[in-house]
């Protein structure tokens, strides 16, 4: 046993330590007797062995003739002796004799007698209550009955409606994306010009599938990339020819044509250089024949054998926008650029048709006539910039057409606009707010021409120059798909 397992043991015997003097060199443990149980007769108290420095204490105590009291542990070194302390008070005699009726040290005091356990009940008797304890249920009085009726429903709680978050807006897009004129116009059954949009999106990397995209009979968006050689693409309805990445080019010519009793309808041409040179659609760049609902925009189309864009046999409802048309010195023939009507013995097919919106389009070098010339349409003409100086005439107002000429930049045109008459309908054409560079310029008007059904902002004219030299043609940047 440790000695602080012994320290503890002896502060239980009631002081026993206190009758001893206790020194390092005389530290032994102390048995100590088990703790008689409720009712035994208590054995007689063992003394320590203090080696007769108790004053004799010890030595009438059994504990000093036991043997087992005092055996040491195989292997163990005995513990010296423990000598007790005079238990009495300051000055005594030296005897530790208690006194009477006062415990002995050896003494442990007895643990508080427990009440016996309470004798088994015999089988069938009653038990009794504690007392001050509860009847048993059986005897308690039974508990009055509560009326069962229809509990009120509880009132409903309203629950709050949430409030459904308003669609962020779309971004607008910028002035030269937008549809503007006749194409945007409902007509034909036709609500307004989309294009493909209705169906999926391909992409065309080479002239055979452009010939094959573009005449398919559904819908579809066909992204042009890289340079293309196809002399002819027929185009059929519902589609959209958008180049994408740097530089789409198509070497040859559209053929967005129908029958006079099957018209192509819904077409858009966006973001395309077209080099007409290679052109085998009758020579045209773009040629829009029994055709409604028509979109040329940022294109650049050149050196057109016959025309740049032709618009000829009862089209209508066509927008050409944001483009360049130029010719280059090495083109021979006509060099008329854009033609809307192709004969005056049309007007059968071409009255009440031929509706065309031509706006911030560039006119370049090297034309000498027709940006446009118009028979029996109702064409309005705004926001362009003529710079062709070689040219005869710009803009001629032919048989039964209406023009509307307004807020365009004529630079170095001897004949911005005129009239072809002595031909029955007369033309009309009205001009507001040009800009003309020549002094002695030609300008023939006649006429109130038409006011258009669409809306429109036409720009200031001096603002149009610099706004199409960076802006006309494909300039648009429509990145390339991912392979």
């Amino acid at each position: 046993m440790s000695w602080l397992g012994s320290h503890a043991l002896l502060g239980i015997t009631g002081g026993l330590l206190s009758a001893c003097t206790l020194t390092s060199d005389d530290f032994h443990p102390l048995r100590v007797d088990p703790i008689p149980m409720a009712g035994a007769e208590a054995p007689a108290p063992v003394a320590p062995d203090c080696n007769g420095a108790c004053d004799g204490a010890a030595a009438s105590s059994p504990a000093a003739t036991d043997p087992a009291g005092s055996a040491t542990p195989p292997g163990e070194t005995p513990a010296p002796s423990l000598p007790l302390q005079n238990a009495g008070a300051a000055g005594s005699s030296g005897s530790n004799t208690p006194e009477a009726g006062a415990p002995t040290p050896n003494e442990v005091p007895a643990a508080p007698m427990e009440a016996p356990p309470a004798a088994p009940a015999e089988p069938g008797a009653a038990a009794e209550p504690a007392q001050g304890a509860p009847p048993p249920l059986s005897e308690q009085p039974p508990l009055p009955e509560q009326p069962i009726g229809e509990q009120p429903p509880l009132p409903e709680q309203p629950i709050p409606e949430q409030p459904i978050p308003e669609p962020l807006p779309e971004p607008p897009l910028a002035a030269d994306l937008l549809l503007v004129g006749w194409a945007s116009v409902a007509g034909l059954g036709t609500p307004t010009t989309t294009g493909g949009a209705a169906g999926a999106t391909v992409i065309a990397t080479t002239a055979e599938q452009l010939e094959d995209f573009a005449s398919r009979p559904e819908p579809l968006t066909i992204l042009v990339e890289g340079t293309l050689r196809a002399p002819r693409v027929s185009v059929a309805s519902d589609k959209t020819l958008r180049g994408v990445g740097p530089a789409p080019r198509l070497e040859g010519g559209l053929r967005i044509r129908g029958r006079a009793d099957a018209f192509v309808r819904n077409v858009i041409v966006q973001n395309l250089a077209i080099d007409a040179s290679f052109s085998d659609v009758e020579g045209d760049g773009v040629q829009i024949h029994y055709a409604h609902h028509v979109w040329v925009d940022h294109c650049d189309v050149h050196d057109a054998p016959d025309g740049n864009v032709d618009i000829v046999h009862g089209s209508d409802f066509v927008t050409v926008s944001w483009s360049r048309f130029a010719y280059g010195p090495a083109v021979t023939g006509g060099r008329l650029s854009t033609q809307i009507g192709h004969s005056d013995s049309a007007a059968a097919e071409d009255t009440g048709h031929l509706r065309v919106t031509l706006h911030h389009d560039l006119w370049a070098t090297g034309m000498l006539g027709s940006m446009p010339s118009a028979r029996f349409g109702d064409v309005h003409v705004f926001n362009s910039y003529y710079a062709s100086p070689g040219a005869d005439t710009a803009i001629t107002a032919a048989l039964g057409s209406r023009l509307l000429v307004e807020d365009n930049y004529f630079e170095g045109v001897p004949a911005p606009f005129r009239i072809s008459g002595g031909t029955v309908p007369e033309p009309e054409l009205r001009a507001i707010a040009n800009v003309v560079t020549v002094s002695a310029a030609t300008l023939e008007v006649a006429g109130a021409a038409f006011v258009p059904p669409y809306p429109y902002t036409a720009e200031a004219a001096e603002a149009v120059p610099e706004r199409l030299r960076s802006a006309a043609g494909a300039t648009l940047s429509f990145p390339a798909p991912l392979p």
